[in-house]
């Protein structure tokens, strides 16, 4: 068994970037006696390196097929984590190839959420590139941006950022299926709704992209006992009917960083809410 992302089609979808609103300053009286001026304080921290449209925080709404800068505290799909220029030698073919800059994505994705248990998760990496008229211009820059899988695999709606969401744990954003993760019509939802698999935290490395993709036994032989072991610590004899399984990622992402095992619990009926605690 083997599972991939294939949610807004396995290549990436070149959008027309628009530009952000912004509305005028209103007006006010000056106070009658000026007030002292703020401490001025310097961050250790250097900026977020911006290359191209985007850099590490912006939050991008779809309007009209196309995204837009918009405050994280408003509604949106997306949310930019990294922006880079393309390596000298990058392939000129356009739409561009996302497996080269996919691993690079998804260690920073781990970075900027604070947690490696990402793929245990409802979030996922998408590559944001120059519109086709930049690229034949010469830009050559990459963005690395979070959107969330709805139970109609499209891009959710959020509020707030995303920056450190993990690092207490999967919390809400836990991945639960309303059947097993490999049934035909199975879906992607929320753990506070109806399902009858769950994602379980302390996802399981199989090796490294730049290698070749491990034969299926050799990764289940690796991965099946552990996972046994985590959902019987995790649900401590409370569910004897419920039974691990895993999930691998499908070859032909392999080399794009899909290097993890995922371990779940599934359950004979549906639940509501999540079976397994925080680790």
């Amino acid at each position: 068994m083997s599972s991939g992302t294939r949610w807004f089609g396995t290549a990436a979808v070149v959008l027309a970037f628009a530009g952000g609103c912004t509305t005028a300053p209103q007006e006010t009286p000056p106070p009658a006696v000026p007030p002292a001026p703020a401490p001025v304080t310097q961050s250790s921290e250097p900026p977020p390196k911006q290359a191209g449209t985007h850099r590490a925080g912006d939050c991008l709404a779809i309007v009209d097929n196309a995204f837009r800068k918009i405050g994280c505290e408003a509604e949106h799909q997306a949310e930019v984590i990294m922006s880079d220029h393309l390596p000298p030698g990058f392939a000129a073919d356009y739409p561009p190839s996302t497996t080269p800059v996919a691993p690079t994505c998804r260690a920073e994705m781990a970075r900027y959420l604070g947690s490696q248990d990402v793929p245990a998760t409802r979030l996922e990496h998408r590559v944001l590139w120059p519109t086709a008229e930049e690229w034949t211009s010469g830009a050559r820059w990459f963005a690395c941006a979070i959107m969330e899988r709805d139970p109609e695999n499209k891009a959710a709606k959020r509020t707030g950022s995303l920056a450190g969401a993990l690092s207490a744990g999967l919390g809400s954003l836990r991945k639960c299926y309303t059947e097993d993760p490999l049934a035909e019509g199975t879906r992607v939802v929320g753990c506070d709704q109806p399902h009858r698999s769950e994602a379980t935290p302390r996802v399981i490395p199989l090796g490294s992209h730049t290698d070749p993709a491990p034969a299926y036994e050799e990764s289940m032989k690796k991965v099946m006992p552990r996972c046994e072991t985590a959902v019987a610590t995790f649900l401590d004899g409370k569910r004897p009917d419920a039974t691990p399984g895993v999930i691998l990622p499908a070859t032909e992402y392999w080399a794009s960083g899909a290097t993890t095992g995922v371990c779940y619990i599934h359950t004979p009926e549906p639940v509501t809410g999540t079976l397994s605690p925080e680790q």
